[in-house]
């Protein structure tokens, strides 16, 4: 059997900052030390923010199999799955929701086909909402294991749990990761679910360039803010830090998709004064270019996992396709 050396330990990773050495294996980290020190603040925070979304091991191998070997440790919802790809095409996705119940290894045999031996491209997405410590990854004995080039273009995702990917059960399915793999483009996605818009969150030393940048968030600061003005001083100071960072990259803003209970009041004010505010804060700005969220996702409870907030994988094909149509007027070309 063949696995995972030390050399390789990040070469056949993607969408990810480094792959942590541990003495129970290598965990997948999406932020920098800097960003890690705001999220542990607060318990869920810390959880969310250490959980492999987007992270996908991504290699060609002409192997017989594929073996990993892994431990869950906290979740963010009471499931945990990966997705396997075989190139380019869906091959299967094991898992349970039961994690107690959870083997702790997984394998998978590629079928056979004419020209056996030939190199494959296997891609495989970790859980997006569960801690993940990678022990091992093994295959077949004599196999042949190579890094697949990186994309040319690279893409960066902020927000909340929507782009965390709650509350779809599979990895694969969120948007971030549809919208990658459509633009073929490596992807950061740096979504913690419960989040905001902070500046704080913004690292000015990120280790990682994009080429294009989504921004979605809104829904959780509608119950956050006591007033309209706190929440525009916050909308703010995370643009202006934004695109001090980022001058020339260009930046979709998704503003907050529906929610079954958006006529409910709140404190800050109407819901939708907070999508009216992030357009006229964002919008300023030259290089950034603003996207309904209300006009993304049918406003149906069974396109949602929890019928009224978080999409599920139908509802996030619904928003990957729906941003992808808006993305491709700005043909992807920055404005400056």
């Amino acid at each position: 059997m063949r696995e995972l050396p030390r050399e390789l330990e990040l070469a056949w990773f993607r969408n990810v900052l480094t792959m942590e050495q541990t003495e129970d294996g290598w965990v997948p980290v999406r932020f920098t030390d800097k960003q890690m020190r705001v999220y542990a603040q607060t318990e869920s925070l810390d959880l969310r923010s250490r959980c492999p979304a987007g992270v996908c091991l991504d290699v060609l191998t002409n192997a017989s199999y594929i073996e990993w070997d892994y431990a869950i440790g906290r979740t963010a919802r009471p499931w945990a799955y990966f997705d396997l790809y075989v190139d380019g095409v869906w091959a299967a996705s094991p898992g349970c929701d039961n994690l107690a119940e959870d083997p702790g290894t997984r394998r998978f045999e590629l079928p056979d086909r004419p020209g056996d031996g030939a190199m494959r491209r296997l891609t495989l997405y970790l859980p997006h909402n569960a801690e993940l410590v990678l022990r091992a990854v093994r295959f077949s004995e004599g196999a042949e294991v190579r890094e697949v080039p990186r994309p040319a273009r690279r893409m960066l995702c902020l927000g909340d749990s929507i782009t965390q990917g709650m509350d779809a059960r599979r990895p694969s399915a969120i948007y971030p990761v549809l919208l990658s793999r459509a633009l073929d483009a490596e992807l950061l996605n740096q979504g913690v679910g419960g989040y905001v818009f902070s500046e704080e969150s913004l690292d000015e030393e990120l280790p990682y360039r994009p080429d294009v940048i989504t921004v979605a968030y809104g829904t959780n600061d509608w119950g956050r803010h006591e007033t309209i003005a706190s929440f525009e001083r916050a909308c703010s100071g995370f643009f202006a830090k934004l695109t001090e960072i980022y001058p020339s990259t260009l930046v979709y803003v998704l503003t907050p998709l529906w929610r079954a209970d958006q006529d409910k009041p709140r404190p800050l004010g109407a819901f939708a004064d907070v999508g009216a505010a992030i357009q006229r804060i964002a919008g300023a700005y030259r290089n950034v270019w603003l996207i309904d969220g209300d006009a993304l996702i049918p406003h149906r409870p069974e396109l949602f996992g929890d019928a009224y907030l978080h999409p599920n994988e139908e509802g996030f094909l619904h928003m990957a396709m729906n941003t992808l149509q808006r993305i491709g007027k700005y043909e992807l070309v920055s404005p400056l």
